[in-house]
């Protein structure tokens, strides 16, 4: 049986969450949080008051507890902590980066190039699809959302969905997305309109959805690392 965020939120969750079942394993222990305030999409994360958030809300990409693809071999090269807020309208994101070597040539659906992060959520559907690189089966309610600090040469930030079948969202501001580099790394921030996006809108107090974070670092040897917060898989978050 398929079921959306809804019915999981009027069953209590539980089925979805067993280990291996659904495509979201149990391994992740993350929260989305109520926004309190108004958020800026402005690269400063002064807003959302990160001392705090508890512990959970911090998504965690690290070469010392992450699955690395590639050769990270420190925090200082790459690493980061993601988190999510939602009010009635939109759900926020808000990566702060380290990386020895910010980076931002490409442009459009070559930004998986540059230095960036990686949302994938599943939002629909439980099963499918089965991890995030399983295009194929993703439906209305399935995004990539790739954001980069600096796109085409310029420190600008950009953002982008995938797969192709979004086409849709791309070039046309969908998504409002900044950045700001700061020693060491960078700060970027998106706003995912709830009503542009299906399937955003489950994103409410009481309600789970399957979710992974990755990031890509290029090495100062120009070599392209991938770096998983968990896995390659679907986790769940649990909405405050």
């Amino acid at each position: 049986m398929k079921r959306g965020i809804a019915e999981w939120m009027s069953l209590g969750l539980a089925v979805a969450l067993v280990a291996g079942v659904g495509g979201v394993a149990a391994a992740a222990n993350w929260i989305a949080t109520p926004a309190t305030g108004p958020i800026a999409i402005d690269g400063n994360a002064q807003d959302w008051n990160l001392d705090q958030l508890p512990p959970e809300a911090a998504i965690v990409l690290s070469p010392s507890t992450s699955t690395v693809e590639g050769a990270i071999a420190s925090d200082d090269e790459a690493s980061g902590k993601v988190y999510v807020k939602y009010d009635d309208q939109a759900v926020y994101v808000l990566g702060v980066m380290k990386d020895d070597n910010v980076v931002g040539d490409a442009t459009g659906g070559g930004i998986y190039q540059n230095t960036c992060i990686e949302l994938w959520f599943n939002l629909g559907d439980q099963t499918l699809p089965a991890e995030p690189g399983d295009y194929g089966n993703y439906g209305a309610e399935d995004y990539q959302i790739n954001l980069t600090p600096k796109v085409g040469g310029e420190d600008k930030a950009y953002y982008y969905v995938f797969p192709g079948s979004k086409a849709e969202y791309n070039d046309n501001g969908s998504i409002d997305v900044a950045a700001q580099l700061v020693p060491g790394g960078y700060v970027i921030e998106a706003r995912i309109p709830k009503d542009k996006f299906p399937g955003m809108a489950g994103i409410t107090k009481g309600a789970r959805f399957g979710f992974a974070v990755s990031l890509v670092h290029v090495g100062q040897n120009g070599s392209w690392n991938h770096m998983w917060a968990i896995a390659r898989e679907y986790d769940p978050v649990v909405v405050q």
